[in-house]
């Protein structure tokens, strides 16, 4: 097959993919527990796993996974030769892996238990439902899919089968971020209000011997397989704030669009700020761009009695009262409190992955789960749809979108 403008439905290479739109509307509560360990783990015999998508992100799962021997990298799939060559030699276990080049050939592997969905977003849905539909627990990396309609699909597909599903967003496995949600847990600050959110970065670079053949354009440059900016990097945050509020999003305004013309030529997004309404009442307000060259800020969340910032290594606590109230005899002192291994980008790489194992052997279920996922794309979707009709979207309108 030819490598030159290579399509979605090249990619995959199947000849029809099932699935039915599901609107399902018993969600399972946002205050499923997190895991709370994350050593290592010894399942009762050893399971084998099929990666599809060898590019930049499949060098850091593969490192995590180097670190989690009872899951066997047992295949490579890719549409080019020798991105699958450079990521085998990274496999650190011994295993030499099969080689192929379609999903159709990847799923016919009969000893694999798993598949690891590691490829542009746009690719998903198709993936994972051809995935579970052939016998194969999966994991998927965020975002779980581009639309709430896919992630039906895909969820749907899972309570089918009676398979496993877990998304990719380490941030739920990470020390940092579990001190985060612990300390927000335990302290006595009356109800969340409020978020402020800032991710920033400079602009994707893919390390040239990476590169797909020449006149294949980089995913993340275009908006229809990436979903721009708040796919690719809201994601995270987002949903670690979903985590924190507790509660499901109603309503999604955005703005977003390109205004760094120094960049690579793209039309995915390249700035963002979105604004988002829960059930609870709180609003988050994030931002994000990918055209920064070393600014920082703290993200900040504002409670009743007082507010919680995280940064620099640490998570600050501080309590208050408003004007011309009484300063209570009991206000608590500030806390900082130091994240232990703050590497909040790849600290819960390897722990999702421990997780998923013990998912495997029967001794967990996932987390995040697909309907966390969903959620999560509720916002992302609602943002780029908010952008386009200038307008506040109403989560509702999503159930039955494409």
């Amino acid at each position: 097959m030819s490598t030159k403008n290579l399509s979605r439905r090249d990619f995959i290479s199947m000849s029809s993919v099932a699935g039915v739109g599901l609107a399902l509307a018993n969600t399972p509560l946002l205050t499923q527990a997190s895991p709370t360990q994350s050593e290592p783990f010894t399942a009762s015999r050893k399971y084998k796993v099929g990666i599809i998508g060898c590019g930049n992100r499949c060098k850091a799962i593969i490192d995590a996974l180097n670190n989690v021997p009872d899951l066997e990298m047992a295949a490579l799939c890719d549409i080019v030769p020798h991105k699958m060559q450079q990521r085998a030699q990274l496999i650190k276990t011994g295993v030499k892996p099969k080689f192929v080049n379609s999903l159709d050939e990847l799923l016919k592997i009969k000893e694999l238990d798993m598949i690891a969905i590691i490829t542009p977003n746009d690719t998903h849905r198709d993936i994972a439902v051809a995935a579970l539909e052939a016998g194969k627990h999966v994991w998927c990396e965020k975002p779980l899919a581009l639309t709430v309609a896919e992630c039906n699909d895909i969820i749907g597909a899972a309570t089918r089968t009676g398979l496993s599903l877990q998304v990719g967003n380490q941030r739920r496995h990470s020390p940092a971020y579990k001190t985060l949600i612990q300390t927000v847990r335990s302290k006595p600050l009356g109800q969340v209000l409020q978020s402020t959110l800032f991710d920033y970065r400079g602009d994707w670079r893919v390390p040239e011997a990476d590169e797909y053949p020449a006149g294949t354009q980089y995913w993340r440059l275009n908006q229809q397989r990436s979903g721009g900016v708040v796919y690719e990097m809201g994601a995270h945050i987002i949903d670690a704030n979903n985590w924190l509020f507790d509660s499901e999003p109603v309503s999604v305004f955005s703005l977003q669009g390109v205004n760094n013309f120094t960049l690579r030529k793209r039309d995915s997004s390249d700035h963002a700020g979105v604004l988002v309404q829960y059930a609870n009442g709180a609003m988050m307000n994030y931002g994000g761009n990918v055209y920064n060259y070393g600014a920082s800020s703290l993200d900040t969340w504002f409670f009743e009695k007082g507010s919680i910032q995280m940064g620099f290594g640490k998570v600050f606590v501080k309590y208050g009262a408003p004007a011309g109230f009484p300063w209570p005899s009991n206000m608590p002192q500030p806390e900082e409190i130091t994240i232990k291994d703050d590497n909040r980008e790849g600290d819960g790489t390897t722990a999702q992955l421990i997780h998923f194992l013990k998912v495997l052997d029967g001794k967990e279920k996932p987390f995040p789960c697909g309907h966390i996922g969903r959620r999560c794309v509720q916002i992302m979707e609602g943002s780029v749809r908010s952008a386009i009709a200038r307008r506040a979207i109403d989560v509702r309108e999503l159930v039955d979108s494409r």
